[in-house]
């Protein structure tokens, strides 16, 4: 199988335009005998390595199988780099990247030097990639944006309580010393377990208008978007 990557195969970076933060690798294997790739494919799935259907490249010349899921793209390149000839640089690179030991930019200039040496085929791109992250670090990136999205979509079309009511029931609750059942008759708007939330007392959250999920957890009047 490391000899037939070495004629045939291609490591692909994904389209990250959209994630910019992380590359995505994927393991083509090639041929216009849709037998051979049949059998490609079916060795693969022996071994555990997930991949695409059978697929035809965009000229419809040759047939192409496709692993991109993660843990298989890694497996896969860990298993055949002891017998990789012309492909050896190129699947180290990839391997050290997925194993968070070296940064997108170290691997995409290590596919250039391949270019170079004419050992990896020039494919020119629409995108300049620009990814000085190690994958660990370009996850990290990436939940953490994903999960500011959400609060600030749960903030802009979930939220219940306005920003002015928190403020003034955290204030006549800790300050004043008004009852959970006075703060229910003064703000009828919101139900019992909302106001229990604004205090502090459910779950530690609760969703402000404007801002998003605001915790809640200490007994201190604070601005909610310092929170």
């Amino acid at each position: 199988m490391a000899g037939y990557f070495d004629g045939d195969g291609t490591i692909a970076t994904s389209d990250v335009s959209n994630r910019p933060y992380r590359l995505g690798l994927s393991l083509i294997f090639t041929d216009q005998s849709i037998d051979q790739i049949a059998n490609i494919r079916d060795f693969l799935h022996r071994q555990g390595i997930r991949t695409s259907n059978i697929l035809k490249t965009s000229k419809g010349t040759a047939n192409i199988v496709v692993v991109s899921e993660f843990n298989s793209v890694k497996k896969t390149l860990k298993a055949m780099l002891p017998f990789l000839c012309k492909k050896s640089n190129e699947t180290l690179a990839a391997i050290q990247y997925y194993e968070g030991k070296s940064t997108g930019n170290a691997l995409l200039a290590v596919f250039r030097e391949e270019v170079e040496a004419g050992r990896r085929e020039r494919r020119d791109r629409k995108v300049t990639l620009d990814i000085p992250y190690t994958i660990t670090e370009g996850k990290r990136i990436t939940r953490e944006r994903k999960i500011a999205r959400l609060r600030d979509a749960f903030g802009r079309f979930r939220a219940k309580v306005t920003s002015t009511d928190y403020v003034e029931i955290r204030e006549e609750h800790f300050a004043e010393g008004r009852s959970l059942l006075d703060l229910m008759a003064k703000y009828p708007q919101y139900s019992k377990e909302t106001i229990r939330r604004i205090l502090g007392r459910d779950r530690g959250y609760v969703g402000v208008k404007g801002i998003g999920l605001v915790s809640t957890t200490d007994i201190t009047i604070r601005e909610p978007r310092r929170a």
